[in-house]
């Protein structure tokens, strides 16, 4: 056998084994068990599943509601933590102390009573309360006035003591001017020395309670 035969018989080989390639796809194609596509439906049907997983993206008004009632509940829960914080500082201060401003009016604790004689070292002081609270301790300060209102001096003082609220305490504090026997103006002066008589003003600076 020449080269010629032999090539002719590789190539009717050739063409058998894809005419039994062809009748098997397309009996196949006939039962349904291979489909063919056309490439333009293909890229239809990618273009297709492109769009639909964009609108994947999108939220509707009802996923929007449901974000936004667990953003307030978060803030709900964030306030609550706040407000605890605050209780359980107060808890472990039950001793609280106000310093007398805007916050602090004077008029929350008042001087109702000054007593102070000739012969007297110390004067007689009462402070009413007239907070709700109960008061265990005060800062303030006592000044002096001559009887034309002209300042003689002052004297800052820091008094424990405990006061219930609307309730009224006396306690002593130094009078002014002992050893030149200055006397309250309300009170008896030397004999000798008539005029020596002042008046006070109570200036509060801060206050504790518990």
């Amino acid at each position: 056998m020449n080269e010629d035969e032999k090539k002719g018989g590789f190539i009717v080989k050739l063409f058998l084994i894809a005419v039994i390639i062809a009748l098997i796809i397309a009996l196949l194609v006939k039962q349904g068990l291979v489909r063919v596509e056309d490439s333009s439906e293909h890229e239809i049907k990618v273009e297709e599943k492109t769009d639909s997983s964009n609108s994947d993206f999108g939220i509707s008004k009802a996923e929007w509601n449901a974000l936004r009632q667990e953003v307030n509940q978060l803030r709900q829960e964030v306030n609550q933590l706040k407000n605890s914080g605050k209780v359980s500082t107060q808890r472990q201060t039950p001793t609280t102390e106000k310093t007398a401003s805007t916050a602090t009016p004077q008029g929350e604790i008042t001087l109702t009573k000054y007593s102070h004689d000739w012969i007297e070292h110390n004067a007689t002081v009462a402070l009413k309360n007239n907070t709700t609270k109960t008061i265990t301790s005060v800062t303030g300060r006592m000044l002096y006035y001559d009887m034309n209102g002209n300042m003689l001096d002052y004297q800052d003082f820091t008094q424990n003591i405990s006061i219930e609220p609307g309730l009224v305490k006396e306690f002593e504090l130094k009078g002014y001017g002992h050893k030149d026997s200055y006397a309250y103006y309300k009170n008896k002066a030397v004999p000798t020395n008539p005029d020596r008589k002042y008046k006070v003003k109570f200036e509060l600076k801060s206050y504790k309670t518990k």
